[in-house]
């Protein structure tokens, strides 16, 4: 999760239509692999170059576990896009997002297994969790500032900064989640709520409303952060875990989807459903994601291995189920102008659509050899980055697409 987006579209602000067009802009996608940016997770990583997606505070998603050992599906892209971190042994590294090669000191010697990283909004720092330890790192020396957000009994999650970067939220495996204040490293407070442990906690855009995943009660929790209290009951979205869920750019409403095929929607200032759910075609549903203007959602179906784009104010299907992959849809994300949504699946391929006419926008985007778990894009649409089981992070650049004649 990162914060606040560069609003300004470049390329991929022009609509991918038309017969030439898209051949352009697929001539333009097909891998222009300027470095390998094979196995990051290898002692000697090689960065490859492709691109395009940036990561929204507003959006979370639960990361699967590895199917091999390391931490492949972790991705954290700075706020301004320039410089993205990855996990690799124990160690975080940071890359270029322009030429793939190193952009900023490693943080080395990290307690524990990491499981969640975030850059704060001003970019200044990095902060880890681990199964030991919440601690804040500076992004340029790559050293430890502070001592450690100590609290947590067992395992700490994940890791979450407010968008104005003075708050820091973590969950764990104690089934609590904690706020702390960035400068002075105290805790401000601890949300007792969920039972088991808590896999994933979100800030709305505006800071105010807190959202986390129970992993072990699978169920969804508003708070509050100005009092650390909870806004409305538990939140149930189907029998069984949640796989993802997002904040509206708005903030005002909150979707989240798990094993069964509804995807419901709540009112964050109350708690309560925010109209009726959608149902998608065929259940789980992996992945979602709204578009910059909130007025699109956009659900894979992992029976089907579709994605569907959902019209908000009518709740209605936008046009036809997105189809392609062979492999269930895990990741997803529109590029700033919303206008282009990219979908990462267990086939191992990442695939770019016109989310407008709900065609392919170039061929897909091929280099992984096992499934594909993450993915960011860059404020300017520019760089797309995926991260999968392979052990291996790719960076795709994209061009402006081709004008038709």
């Amino acid at each position: 999760m990162t914060t606040k987006r560069d609003r300004k579209g470049t390329s991929s602000d022009c609509t991918v239509g038309g017969r030439r067009r898209r051949a352009g802009w697929a001539a333009a996608v097909a891998l222009i692999g300027l470095f390998a940016l094979s196995a990051i997770t290898t002692a000697k990583p090689a960065l490859a170059v492709n691109s395009e997606l940036t990561q929204n505070q507003a959006a979370g998603a639960v990361r699967p576990r590895a199917a091999v050992p390391g931490t492949s599906g972790i991705i954290a892209l700075r706020p301004d896009g320039k410089v993205f971190a990855t996990v690799s042994r124990g160690t975080v590294r940071q890359w270029a997002t322009a030429t793939g090669r190193r952009g900023g000191a490693p943080l080395t010697g990290l307690a524990g297994t990491v499981n969640s990283v975030v850059f704060s909004p001003d970019g200044g720092q990095l902060a880890v969790a681990t199964n030991r330890e919440v601690a804040l790192w500076d992004a340029a020396t790559g050293q430890r500032s502070g001592q450690p957000l100590a609290g947590h009994d067992g395992s700490v999650r994940s890791v979450a900064f407010s968008p104005t970067g003075q708050l820091v939220a973590t969950s764990g495996d104690d089934g609590t989640v904690r706020l702390w204040n960035r400068v002075t490293g105290k805790l401000v407070y601890t949300m007792n709520g969920h039972t088991g442990a808590v896999r994933l906690v979100v800030f709305s855009p505006n800071g105010a409303r807190l959202a986390t995943v129970g992993a072990g009660d699978n169920s969804v929790r508003l708070w509050q952060t100005s009092t650390g209290q909870p806004i409305g009951p538990a939140l149930t979205v189907n029998p069984g875990p949640v796989y993802a869920m997002s904040f509206s750019p708005n903030g005002r409403l909150l979707a989240a989807s798990g094993a069964g095929k509804v995807v419901r929607v709540w009112n964050t200032a109350t708690g309560r459903a925010a109209g009726k759910p959608l149902t998608s075609s065929a259940g789980p549903v992996y992945a979602l994601t709204f578009n910059r203007g909130g007025k699109l959602l956009a659900t894979s179906s992992g029976g089907d291995n579709t994605v569907q784009l959902w019209t908000m104010a009518t709740r209605k299907a936008a046009g036809e189920p997105l189809a392609g992959h062979a492999g269930p849809v895990r990741a997803m994300r529109f590029n700033p102008s919303g206008k282009v949504l990219a979908t990462a699946s267990d086939d191992g391929t990442v695939r770019l659509w016109n989310a407008t006419t709900g065609a392919a926008a170039g061929p897909p985007l091929m280099g992984h050899t096992a499934p594909v778990w993450a993915l960011r894009i860059t404020p300017d649409g520019k760089r797309l980055i995926s991260a999968g089981a392979d052990n291996k992070v790719r960076l795709w650049r994209i061009p402006a697409p081709t004008p038709a004649a």
